[in-house]
């Protein structure tokens, strides 16, 4: 369900620097805020906000671990990521979507700037269970120019995919 609701510029000004100081939109906030409010969080469970710092920390420590050239996605990253269903009530799980956008979004910048999504002839090779996009990991950072991207995306044919990538595909 979608709500809209127009706050004053006070709230909006708190709403605004929460959201940025967690990293996360004023929807995921308001969110977490809600479900906390109405008793949908129980105490030991994890709010979207904890998941998803939870979440990247693991993927940025899969990155970092990982030798280059290594295929992965979300799903080898992060057990937390991998732990989320994929439905809930019938239809695609938002929080998995929305991490999956976010880190999409991050792909070539920050910690993951040694990152890129392996395309195939254009287009972004995704894993034959789940339809996941897969990634990639690129050469080191150190010593590069400023604002040079050390990925070069490679497009390889579906034969060489398949040959190199069994291990993605048997999961």
């Amino acid at each position: 369900m979608r709500v809209q609701f127009y706050t004053t510029e006070d709230l909006e000004k708190n709403l605004t620097a929460n959201s940025l100081a967690l990293g996360v939109s004023i929807s995921v906030l308001v969110t977490d805020i809600l479900n906390k409010h109405y008793g949908l969080i129980e105490g030991d469970k994890l709010t979207d906000i904890q998941i998803e710092q939870r979440v990247f920390a693991e993927i940025k420590q899969f990155v970092k671990d990982a030798p280059v050239n290594n295929e992965f996605d979300l799903n080898q990253a992060s057990d937390t990521y991998r732990k989320i269903s994929m439905v809930y009530a019938g239809k695609p799980h938002i929080l998995k979507a929305r991490l999956g956008r976010k880190f999409a979004g991050l792909v070539g910048t920050g910690d993951f700037v040694n990152v890129e999504q392996v395309m195939i002839h254009g287009k972004p090779k995704k894993t034959v269970e789940n339809r996941a996009a897969i990634y990639k990991i690129c050469a080191n950072t150190k010593g590069k120019a400023a604002g040079e991207r050390p990925c070069h995306s490679e497009e390889r044919s579906d034969e060489e995919s398949f040959l190199s990538d069994s291990s993605l595909r048997s999961e």
